[in-house]
C-alpha cells in the first residue's frame, strides 16, 4: 500500500539519482561519506562469513551490489526508483550481477540469499512495513542467512546537541535512551543485547529538514532493534557505528580532520565499538537468523 511517505521518497529519489552516484562512489579517497561507510560494512560482513549471494534493497545506483559480486557467485540489486537502476545498468557489467527496477513488498522469486543488505531504507518506510521487511527477509535468506542494515541512531540526538536534543529533551523516553547510552559505553555487547529492550515506536515529534524532502524518516536506538529482531526470530551477531562525531553537527564539516577521525573510528580493529554508537548519526546492526 502506498503512503505520503513513501511517494515522498521515490520521488526525491528519482531526482537524486546523479548526485546519489557521485556520493556512492568506492574510491582511495581518505574521507568517507557515511554510504561508503555502510557499505564497506556489508563488504565486511560478507567478507568474515563467506557469504556466496546478496540482495541489496535499496541498491541505488549499485555501488555495493558491484562490490558485492566480487566475492559471491550472485548479487542482485533492487531498487523502485527507475533512475536508480538505469544509472546502475549503465555503470556497472559483471556476469553475476543484476539490477532490478522494484519493491521489495511486490518483489517474487524463488531464489534464496545468504545475505540481504538494506542501507538507508527502513527509515523511509511505515512501522509496519519494517516489520514485513524483516519478514520478507527472513523468508529471503538461506537457512544461516544474515540480515545486515543500517539505520539513522536516535541516541545520536542526545549529543548532537542540536534541534533534535531540544526535541526529544521534551520527552519522556529522554531518559531511557540516555540510560542506553551508558549501557553502550559500560557493558560487553554480550551483556547489552540481552537487556531490557526499549519499545519499536516512531520518534514523536516533528523532526528539523535535513536537506532531504521527506516528511517522516525514522531514528531508532540499537535496544529498539534488538527488540523486534528477537521476535521475528533473528539473533544479533554485531552493531557498528556509522559516521562517528567527535565534535557536534553544527561543527563536523568545518575541518576535515574531524571526518578523517570518524573515518579513524569506523575502521578501528575493535573488538568492542559499543562505546562510540551513541555520538554517531547511524548504526548498523547485522543479524543472523535463527
Amino acid at each position: 500500500m502506498k503512503y505520503k511517505q513513501q511517494d515522498q521518497t521515490k520521488t526525491f529519489f528519482e531526482k537524486d539519482a546523479t548526485n546519489w552516484k557521485k556520493k556512492s562512489i568506492f574510491s582511495k579517497n581518505k574521507l568517507l561519506n557515511t554510504i561508503t561507510e555502510r557499505n564497506l560494512y556489508v563488504i565486511s560482513q560478507i567478507k568474515k562469513y563467506k557469504l556466496r549471494s546478496l540482495i541489496d534493497v535499496g541498491c541505488g545506483t549499485g555501488d555495493l551490489s558491484y562490490e558485492a559480486s566480487k566475492f559471491t557467485k550472485y548479487s542482485l540489486g533492487l531498487d523502485f526508483a527507475k533512475s536508480m537502476i538505469k544509472l546502475a545498468n549503465k555503470k556497472f557489467k559483471n556476469k553475476n550481477l543484476e539490477f532490478i527496477e522494484g519493491s521489495l513488498f511486490n518483489f517474487e522469486t524463488s531464489s534464496k540469499f545468504d545475505c540481504v543488505s538494506a542501507n538507508g531504507f527502513i527509515e523511509y518506510i511505515s512501522l509496519k512495513d519494517i516489520e514485513n521487511f524483516i519478514d520478507i527477509s527472513r523468508n529471503l535468506l538461506t537457512k544461516n542467512g544474515y540480515l545486515v542494515f543500517g539505520t539513522r541512531n536516535r541516541l545520536f540526538n542526545l549529543f548532537s546537541l542540536n534541534k533534535f536534543s531540544v526535541s526529544e529533551l521534551k520527552k519522556r523516553t529522554y531518559r531511557n535512551f540516555f540510560e542506553e547510552s551508558v549501557h553502550l559505553t559500560h557493558l560487553n555487547f554480550k551483556k547489552f543485547i540481552k537487556l531490557k529492550k526499549t519499545k519499536f515506536e516512531e520518534v514523536p515529534f516533528k523532526q528539523p529538514n535535513t536537506g532531504v524532502n521527506v516528511d517522516k524518516r525514522h531514528q531508532f536506538s540499537p535496544l529498539q532493534l534488538i527488540d523486534i529482531l528477537n521476535k521475528k526470530k533473528f539473533k544479533i551477531v554485531d552493531i557498528h557505528p556509522i559516521n562517528y562525531h567527535p565534535v557536534p553537527p553544527t561543527v563536523y564539516r568545518t575541518n576535515d580532520n574531524f571526518r578523517l577521525f570518524s573515518n579513524y573510528i569506523f575502521k578501528l580493529n575493535s573488538d568492542n565499538k559499543l562505546p562510540y554508537i551513541p555520538f554517531s548519526s547511524s548504526f548498523m546492526i547485522s543479524a543472523k537468523k535463527k
